[in-house]
């Protein structure tokens, strides 16, 4: 038998196939048997395809996960869920600084608004807004496990992983999944992922120095398959210690990352996660509109402690300690052909606070266990000094706060049919909270005794003073759900109905200077109905749409007396935020990758949280209830997979936020009366927001160059004042060499950051009701809340790296 004979047999074999002749037809081609010749061979016409080529785009090889193969150089992926969605991928993580913080590394995204006062990502003062709404109104999960505090929401970035494990940073712009564990996410959430570890023994080391003398080394080592045990993991560990950019001031960062994992099976695994980290950080002093104009950005603390200025404290006396660590363990089972479970328990444990800087206090004060005013213990009497007749001493005022957060959260995952699936699911959350204000006797040389508040100053029976806040509060959250997946037409379009029912109890007790009531008490319940559809038009494109509800708790300090900025009430009148939101979107795929969203939301008691500057200090986030707000707008996102190397990326947002009701306010004569708010633009919300990147990677080359623009976002509820438009340059540039030796793939890159060192407030700390005296609705004269309070951009900043794989 020929080759010719045997290859048009084949031909003809898999032509008749094609066109729907039985099996026995094509297997007696095979075997070399005549075929009837009644049934002549007629060749099945072939179906039209899109070609799409990409030139220039060879995979790259690193040591620090790089592909070049993202679109947007790693600001975007593709995504197929029924909602807005922006993932930040490695090609992209990885060409930032080393400690760049999860919130820096989506200010790119459409609809954020980041604001920081470090250039690298090494203090918390940061700002997270996402479509008008503030980072107190997102849920934020860490492999799947709550991270932010249910006390004032702070998510506290830098305290998480080590940029290098990062695998992607997610961000929800419109809201949260049903089965994640949150009570605060109104207006979405972010979701960080972790690298998993590699099958290979080997690691990363990297190395870094840049401006203000930051220094900071990390290591992790891959442990490689175990023997045959199937587990494998990493455990890195990184420090950094740095001067802060403007004002005196160092501070130091340590952190340990580790991550465990087994698989087998089809989708078995256990994965085991954990994150600890110890900050000594040095606070920037927020800024008035006129301190600005004034002093500009030599506006901070003092470095002498008998020195006195605007801000007016010495800057020891504003260092915050803290403590951390986070806990998860994912797991996946297969448990029939049908049925999946999916089970992560979690823990949050931090400790620590912050310095609110130095107050000139009397020695004598009431004492809340005896009922009577009595002289406190001083470690060093000797500096005690009358004042006008009183004897006082120099203080440093210090925030404690303590949170232990334990939780669960699992689901059933039931396939009905090829085209249904069934979900059932709970969490059960418990978060204990503990928060005190003490103050201590500075030393000789005007020193705090140290930077954790343990020294305390106390009555001779031992109970210690309170300056302003003692409470303890336990939430306890549980919530029901359930989803219905269906896919029709071809699995083109898919429909998913889902319901959760979120049920929350709060109990608390205050013990500041026996104050009324003692003890608070209440419980919330819930329900939070969703729906969401998708439909592909074709292999590259797709509409979509969804309709969702989302609450949020307030602040726990917001249901005490005592609480500086607390104009919320107190003990159970304090109402939860309620959202109703709906996004309508467009997606294509493909060479490159466009997204487009339509968005609309409804808020009732709009709880925004701010900080109360107290002393010249930044105190813990109060919520203001904004009563009803109306927020609308639209957002795009582009971004193209490399072509000869290059990838870039836009994003841009149209937002219109508006305040729906007259917020409440005490008149100067004492009486009830309302500010004119109804109609104004919200405040923290721009009205437009764009950026721009483009990368570049052909295996050794690479580099970043990326722009943001802010407009102008009002900072009270009067709109009247502002936070001026501003933008900013940053660039990355790198070189990647071959394997030498045992070092795989080692680079050097340079960061640059705010490349034309513009000088300009990033954001508003503290937001205000009335920046200036308002004639209430009523009539009567409200005088200014106060000024509101912003951050300051850093100036010009550069960092090196240094990086191998091994």
């Amino acid at each position: 038998m020929s080759s010719r004979f045997v290859f048009s047999l084949l031909i003809a074999g898999t032509a008749l196939s094609a066109s729907g002749t039985p099996r026995a037809w094509a297997q007696a081609a095979v075997a070399g048997q005549d075929q009837p010749a009644k049934r002549p061979v007629v060749e099945a016409p072939r179906p039209k395809t899109e070609t799409i080529t990409v030139t220039g785009s060879n995979p790259v090889e690193s040591a620090d996960g790089v592909t070049g193969r993202a679109p947007g150089g790693g600001m975007m992926s593709e995504q197929t869920e029924a909602k807005a969605i922006t993932t930040v991928g490695r090609d992209f993580i990885a060409k930032l600084a080393p400690i760049t913080s999860a919130a820096q590394m989506i200010q790119f995204a459409p609809g954020t608004n980041i604001a920081s006062s470090d250039p690298f990502g090494l203090s918390d003062q940061t700002s997270v807004n996402v479509r008008g709404m503030n980072q107190s109104e997102l849920g934020y999960l860490y492999d799947g496990a709550p991270i932010a505090d249910i006390s004032a929401y702070d998510p506290y970035t830098s305290q998480w992983g080590d940029t290098e494990n990062y695998q992607e940073v997610q961000l929800s712009q419109g809201t949260s999944d049903i089965n994640a564990p949150l009570v605060s996410a109104t207006g979405g959430q972010m979701n960080i992922r972790t690298v998993d570890p590699s099958h290979n023994f080997g690691g990363l080391v990297d190395y870094s120095y840049g401006s203000h003398k930051t220094n900071r080394g990390f290591i992790r080592v891959n442990t490689g398959d175990i023997l045959n045990t199937g587990v494998r993991g990493y455990i890195s560990y990184s420090n950094a210690t740095y001067g802060i950019w403007r004002g005196p001031g160092r501070g130091q960062r340590r952190h340990i990352d580790s991550k465990f994992m087994k698989e087998w099976g089809q989708g078995n695994s256990i994965s085991f996660v954990e994150a600890y980290n110890e900050n000594n950080q040095p606070v920037y002093a927020p800024v008035t509109a006129q301190q600005w104009r004034q002093s500009g950005n030599s506006f901070n603390y003092t470095a002498n402690p008998f020195e006195t200025n605007e801000a007016g404290s010495y800057w020891q006396t504003e260092v915050g300690d803290w403590r951390s660590l986070i806990l998860v363990a994912p797991m996946h089972f297969t448990l029939t052909r049908n049925l999946s479970l999916h089970i992560t328990p979690y823990l949050y444990w931090g400790s620590g606070g912050s310095g609110m800087g130095q107050w000139d206090m009397p020695v004598n004060n009431y004492n809340p266990s005896t009922g009577q005013n009595e002289n406190l213990v001083l470690p060093y009497p000797g500096l005690a000094y009358d004042d006008s007749g009183t004897q006082s001493f120099h203080g440093d005022g210090y925030y404690l706060m303590r949170e232990y957060h334990p939780g669960i959260t699992g689901h059933l995952d039931y396939k009905a049919g090829r085209h249904q699936t069934l979900s059932l699911g709970a969490f059960c959350d418990y978060y204990d909270d503990a928060e005190v204000t003490n103050i201590s006797q500075l030393g000789q040389n005007g020193d705090p005794p140290n930077t954790w508040g343990s020294y305390g100053l106390k009555f001779p029976n031992g109970y210690e003073y309170n300056l302003f806040l003692n409470y303890h509060m336990i939430t306890q959250s549980i919530g029901l759900y359930a989803s219905d997946f269906t896919s029709w037409l071809n699995d083109r379009l898919k429909l998913n109905a889902g319901f959760k029912y979120v049920m929350m109890n709060r109990a608390g007790t205050n013990n500041y200077d026996n104050a009324v009531p003692y003890d608070v008490g209440t419980n919330y319940a819930t329900p939070l109905p969703r729906l969401s559809g998708s439909y592909m038009i074709d292999d590259h494109d797709q509409v979509f749409f969804d309709a969702a509800t989302n609450f949020r708790m307030p602040t726990t300090n917001s249901y005490f007396s005592g609480v500086p900025g607390n104009t919320m009430g107190i003990g159970g009148s304090v109402k939860p935020e309620f959202a109703i939101s709906e996004e309508l979107g467009y997606r294509h795929f493909g060479l490159y990758n466009l997204t487009i969203n339509l968005f609309n939301y409804n808020f009732t008691n709009r709880n925004i949280t701010t900080n109360t500057i107290v002393n010249g200090s930044s105190f813990a986030g109060v919520s203001m209830n904004a009563g009803g707000q109306t927020v609308r707008g639209a957002d795009v996102e582009f971004g193209l997979r490399p072509w000869h190397h290059f990838s870039p990326y836009v994003s841009g947002e149209y937002l219109y936020a508006r305040t729906d009701n007259n917020l409440p306010a005490t008149a100067d004569n004492g009486a009830l009366d309302y500010l004119p708010t109804a109609g104004k633009r919200a405040p923290m919300a721009p009205e437009w927001t764009t950026s721009a990147a483009l990368s570049y990677d052909d295996s050794h080359i690479f580099g970043n160059f990326m722009y943001r623009w802010i407009g102008r976002q009002y900072s009270d509820f009067m709109d009247q004042e502002s936070l001026p438009a501003h933008g900013q340059i940053d660039m990355t540039l790198g070189y990647r060499l071959p394997n030498m030796w045992r070092l795989k793939h080692p680079q050097i890159q340079l960061n640059m950051y705010n490349l034309a060192s513009w000088h300009y407030r990033s954001g508003i700390q503290s937001l205000s009701n009335n920046t200036d005296a308002t004639m209430g609705v009523c009539g009567n004269m409200i005088d200014s809340s106060g000024a509101p309070a912003y951050l300051i951009a850093s100036t010009f900043a550069m960092m090196v790296t240094a990086t191998t794989g091994f």
